[in-house]
């Protein structure tokens, strides 16, 4: 019975650490940046940036350890560069003070329309408006550069044999050539708000605005141009 009080002692000791050690941890808790706030922003810049509905953006999950200090004033978001039009977007988002960034994933969940394969597609077949169908697909599962209309693929030459269903890039299914390899073309050439004309001759075969290179016939010198019209590469040298 002599002993009931300084146990008695002992345990309201014991139970004020544990107290002041919960204290301590909610104090540090509230000194760190909510994780549910790093989404919100996420999520409306993403929303911002890229002209989605907010209700189509899929934050990804956002790690519940991740301990950064608490924003002094709300952070902000942008979007990478490079993620605009794609399916699965990249926002930074930022602190000024304390200064940190953190990157976090946003997934557009919405059906499109795609173009896709009506029926098999032989290798170099023209493509016409029989060969091709517009589908809802799922954006996140379609690949970045698809087509939406029929038009913009009716005309083009498939680059390999190509599945029914398949989905239509620009690297299957390319335009037709609109100049050929060892053509004579006038090649245009810019440099310090000047244009200089010349001859050349294609070095492989090409669609309009696409990428070709041209070798200068006076100087021999292989330069590389974008396809203009049937006969005319434009270079720039700046």
């Amino acid at each position: 019975m002599k002993h009931r009080p300084c146990r008695r002692l002992a345990i309201l000791a014991l139970a004020a650490a544990t107290a002041a050690a919960f204290g301590t941890v909610a104090a540090a808790d509230e000194s760190l940046e909510d994780p549910a706030r790093i989404a919100d922003v996420a999520r409306a810049a993403a929303a911002r940036e890229s002209g989605r509905p907010a209700a189509e953006l899929e934050v990804g999950v956002i790690d519940p350890r991740l301990r950064l200090p608490a924003c002094a004033a709300a952070p902000s978001g942008h979007l990478t560069p490079g993620t605009r039009s794609s399916a699965q977007l990249t926002v930074e988002i930022r602190c000024v003070s304390p200064p940190w960034r953190q990157f976090v994933a946003v997934r557009i969940r919405s059906l499109e329309p795609v173009v896709v394969a009506a029926r098999p597609l032989g290798r170099l077949g023209v493509v016409s408006a029989e060969d091709v169908a517009v589908v809802p697909r799922e954006l996140a599962g379609v690949p970045a550069g698809y087509f939406r209309r029929p038009e913009e693929v009716i005309g083009r030459i498939a680059q390999r044999t190509i599945g029914s269903g398949e989905v239509l890039l620009p690297t299957t299914v390319r335009p037709p050539p609109l100049v050929r390899r060892g053509q004579s073309v006038t090649v245009i050439a810019h440099a310090g708000g000047m244009s200089v004309r010349t001859a050349g001759l294609v070095q492989a075969d090409a669609g309009l605005a696409e990428r070709v290179q041209v070798r200068n016939t006076a100087t021999g010198r292989t330069i590389e141009g974008v396809v203009r019209s049937s006969d005319t590469v434009e270079v720039s040298l700046e």
